[in-house]
């Protein structure tokens, strides 16, 4: 081929010559080594591309298998967890089931032949739909959703957490995971159950407290009620000795009655607070005003005390700090032979800041018979004394302290105390309450300028309960009164609208129409000129009491059994004191 080459191209070149021949003769050496290179290069190109594909289909085998292996694994932990596991994609508006595995969707009626590739209007109980689809919408416009449902095919009932899957910035599937909450529903269930019928039972309680309350101070009313006016009468010294027991018998009865009533609120945690502007000083004068004639009788001296920066007045519940602190002086006069009582109140802590509360520390100092250290630790359990000795010699039942401390910490304090035998006691407690204004007395409780005294007052009694009617109508008599009574709310309506009183002493618990109603009907007949004043006469000496009877239009509150010097008071044109219980 090189020989035809040369003729072609160089014709005047001879190839046989001497010089020409050995370089053909090199030139087609080479030639042939290139066509056997060539060909090994072929065949090794060719094994080469063999093995080649020999090992990418190996290993396209191998990963399907692995793949496949993968895939089973996850297919059988999905199919095997307790809960369920959903995916959806949103295909021309319409959400695709693209994933449904686990033991709940079993339970649930689905498997992955009737789900997997179904819209969810096809998967879902009609009575599911629109709640699913409203979260299926929510979770795919990128909120992580939750949904409780209970499905309306088994009454399974479901917690599902839905969650968007992003590829590339936006949404492409939504993932949901599913559990069943029917146990926790029914433990929900039953809970809330046992939660109205425990408040049911707490009512019920308080009910029964209030109706024993009545029931209790009622006849007490007559007993001590008629005592009292049969203790201002001419009797003789011996008579007189008589009816002044029965009094001390019957308020001591009273007293006990109280606390029981106290205890059992509190310990059911029905004691409510009601707070208001209270002015410091009048009130511990007014405790020290209530002990001062026992004080004198015992010859001992009773003193109050109040330490620099103490506010005027401050926000707190009138009632509550009272008791305790009745119950403190109380206490410490009888535990107390000679010597002195004293009570005060100091500042302990200024408000950090406008509108937050101060620290008082109200303390109740004595030099009575002190408390020995080995039985301290039982002062506050309820129903407990120092010694049975001590319940001999001073009576109690040993509920005021007990009392005493869960009403200091329900007004945000702790009390406490220290006591060396045969050298007195001081008890302390500490109440947090916000700085108030000077309260005053809202003008509702008081008279009007020409209300008028003595016989000329026009008195409506409403009371059903004949030995009250009774006691209540004497005692007015004595005094020069000619009321009028009725023994239920539905007559005092009739009397109050079809004649004119200046004063209406209401009962609360009256059949036919109750004192509130009755109080509440007469001030919507007399509208804005309000008609007579309206004092309510009840054993329900509670705040909350005294706050339903000023919510319907009542002026003040007696309480059963009365005390005739604050119904004297009434019939002056005063307001009821509000420490009256």
């Amino acid at each position: 081929m090189l020989l035809r080459q040369l003729r072609k191209h160089a014709p005047h070149v001879d190839p046989l010559a001497p010089e020409w021949r050995g370089f053909i003769a090199a030139v087609g050496a080479t030639y042939q080594e290139l066509q056997q290179e060539n060909a090994f290069l072929a065949h090794t190109l060719e094994v080469t591309s063999s093995e080649l594909t020999e090992a990418n289909e190996r290993i396209r085998r191998d990963g399907e298998r692995e793949v496949a292996s993968i895939s089973d694994y996850y297919r059988q932990v999905l199919d095997a967890q307790q809960g369920m596991i959903v995916c959806v994609r949103k295909v021309d508006g319409e959400f695709i089931t693209t994933l449904c595995r686990g033991d709940l969707a079993r339970r649930l009626g689905h498997t992955p032949e009737s789900v997997e590739g179904r819209t969810l209007a096809e998967v879902a109980h009609a009575a599911n739909l629109d709640a699913l689809l409203a979260a299926w919408e929510r979770a795919w416009s990128g909120q992580d959703t939750f949904l409780t449902y209970r499905n309306g095919r088994t009454g399974i009932d479901v917690f599902a957490q839905m969650r968007p899957r992003y590829e590339h910035g936006r949404v492409t599937e939504v993932v949901a995971s599913c559990v069943e909450i029917t146990a926790l529903k029914s433990a929900e269930s039953e809970l809330r159950e046992a939660k109205d019928r425990a408040e049911a039972a707490d009512r019920a309680k308080s009910e029964f407290l209030a109706v024993m309350s009545h029931e209790i101070r009622t006849p007490l009313n007559a007993v001590l009620g008629f005592a009292s006016m049969l203790r201002e009468s001419h009797l003789s010294p011996e008579h007189t000795v008589w009816v002044s027991t029965i009094c001390t018998a019957g308020e001591s009865l009273l007293t006990l009655i109280d606390d029981i009533l106290d205890f059992s609120k509190i310990e059911a945690g029905r004691l409510s607070l009601l707070p208001e502007p209270v002015a410091v000083a009048p009130l511990l004068d007014a405790v020290g005003s209530i002990f001062q004639q026992r004080a004198l009788a015992k010859g001992l001296t009773l003193e109050t005390g109040f330490g620099p920066g103490v506010p005027a007045a401050v926000q707190i519940d009138p009632h509550r700090l009272r008791q305790v602190l009745i119950n403190l002086v109380g206490n410490a006069l009888k535990f107390t032979r000679e010597g002195y009582v004293r009570l005060g109140v100091e500042l302990v802590a200024a408000p950090a800041r406008e509108g937050e509360p101060c620290t008082l520390r109200f303390t109740v100092a004595d030099s009575g018979i002190g408390i020995p250290p080995d039985r301290q630790d039982r002062l506050f359990r309820p129903f407990s004394q120092v010694d049975s000795s001590t319940t001999r010699q001073f009576g109690g039942t040993g509920l005021g302290l007990a009392i005493s401390q869960r009403l200091v910490r329900l007004l945000g304090g702790e009390i406490g105390f220290t006591s060396e035998p045969g050298r007195g006691s001081v008890f302390h407690f500490t109440v947090r309450a916000p700085v108030a204004a000077l309260p005053e007395r809202p003008p509702a409780a008081a008279a009007p300028a020409d209300f008028p005294t003595g016989a000329a007052l026009r008195i409506l009694i409403a009371e059903d309960q004949l030995e009250n009617r009774m006691l209540v109508e004497d005692f007015l008599r004595d005094r020069g009164y000619a009321p009028d009574v009725v023994e239920n709310g539905r007559l005092a309506i009739e009397a109050a609208t079809s004649r004119t009183y200046d004063l209406i002493l209401m009962d609360l618990l009256m059949p036919e129409v109750d004192g509130l109603a009755a109080s509440s009907a007469i001030r919507a007949h007399f509208g804005a000129s309000r008609g007579p004043r309206i004092v309510a006469l009840t054993a329900n000496v509670f705040p909350e009491d005294r706050a339903r009877c000023r919510a319907a239009g009542m002026d003040g509150l007696l309480a059963k059994p009365i005390d005739f010097k604050q119904l004297i008071r009434v019939l002056e044109g005063e307001a009821p004191s509000p420490e009256t219980r």
